[in-house]
């Protein structure tokens, strides 16, 4: 598939297992730190203090009560202010490296145009090519690109 605007580039990442590739090295990153004993022991805090709250709770069925502590730990920006203090999101090397595997999508999306027929052939972007401005717009601003309101939409 050629790419010719940053959905199609997001979609063709996805596609070729980076992206989740980055998810699981942030997420063993993440438990690998410090902060995970920080972050566990708010998540116990908030689940005590809703369970205390509310006796009727407890005896509730157990999918029940899941819900509600799940809705209640979400109310709390616990998970979002642990993306944006993970340190892994602001080292230059992790960050040339998610570049990297944009170019190489990028490039598997030129070498299939190149193997396309005339009638298959569509206009195709250069990585950080200054012509198209959505596509500027996308690559260069990595940080924001992993905020926690974007990774929250997958």
């Amino acid at each position: 598939m050629t790419i010719t605007n940053p959905t199609q580039l997001i979609d063709e990442f996805k596609k070729s297992g980076e992206f989740d590739r980055l998810r699981r090295d942030l997420l063993s990153h993440f438990q690998r730190s410090e902060r995970t004993e920080g972050f566990k022991s708010r998540v116990d805090d908030i689940a005590r203090q809703r369970l205390s709250s509310d006796p009727k709770l407890i005896s509730m069925p157990n999918d029940a009560i899941q819900r509600e502590l799940l809705g209640e730990i979400d109310r709390y920006p616990i998970v979002e202010r642990a993306v944006v203090d993970a340190p892994l999101l602001s080292d230059p090397s992790f960050i040339a490296g998610i570049r990297a595997s944009l170019e190489r999508t990028m490039s598997a999306g030129r070498s299939e145009k190149n193997n396309a027929t005339p009638s298959q052939s569509t206009p195709n972007l250069q990585p950080f090519d200054s012509g198209n401005p959505n596509f500027n717009a996308a690559i260069p601003q990595l940080n924001d690109a992993l905020t926690p309101s974007a990774v929250q939409k997958e």
